[in-house]
Parts: structure tokens; C-alpha cells; sequence
């Protein structure tokens, strides 16, 4: 069981008792832009804010060369399937994202 099926949050009304409730993981797309360069950087993940935060130290090999980058665009799904499908349409350039 991985962290995230293991925390549970609490539905309220409290009138009506604390149910349980476990948490789902979600899974994004992301595109980020250079901010020196045209490079566009499109990837998937479950943890938006660590990654983006690896990306801005220059861990990333594809994107080490073209820092600083931001983050022009983000979708979330519910399963990494989707997320997965949406990055490779956009990796295609089938897709159109939103600058």
C-alpha cells in the first residue's frame, strides 16, 4: 500500500460523525517554458510541487541546460493512465496547451 492510500481525511458535518474518507492520488501534466530560451518541457507526475521544485535546481537532464523554467500549464486526472495519455498527445503536437 503506497503513503498515499494510507491517510485518511474526515468528512464533516461533525453532527453527523467523522467518516473516514482515504485519499486519492492524483496525477498531473505539466508544461513548463525557459525563461532564456523557446524550450517547452512537457511531463507527468504525482507531485506537482516536488517536481517543479526538482526542475528549478537543475536536476532534470532535459531541462538542466535551459533554467530558470516556470510553469505555463497543468492539467489533473484521477488515474496515472490518463495523465499519461494527455502528456503523449501533447508530446506529439497534436495538443494544444494554454500560455
Amino acid at each position: 500500500m503506497n503513503a498515499a492510500a494510507s491517510k485518511v481525511v474526515f468528512r464533516h458535518p461533525p453532527e453527523r460523525g467523522f467518516e473516514p474518507l482515504p485519499l486519492r492520488e492524483m496525477y498531473f501534466i505539466y508544461v513548463l517554458r525557459s525563461k532564456v530560451d523557446k524550450y517547452h518541457y512537457i511531463g507527468h507526475t504525482s507531485n506537482l510541487e516536488s517536481r517543479l521544485a526538482i526542475h528549478s535546481r537543475g536536476k532534470v537532464k532535459s531541462t538542466k541546460n535551459h533554467c530558470p523554467m516556470i510553469l505555463i500549464y497543468s492539467e489533473i486526472f484521477e488515474m496515472r493512465s490518463e495523465a499519461q495519455k494527455r502528456e503523449y498527445y501533447q508530446k506529439r503536437g497534436v495538443g494544444n496547451f494554454v500560455e
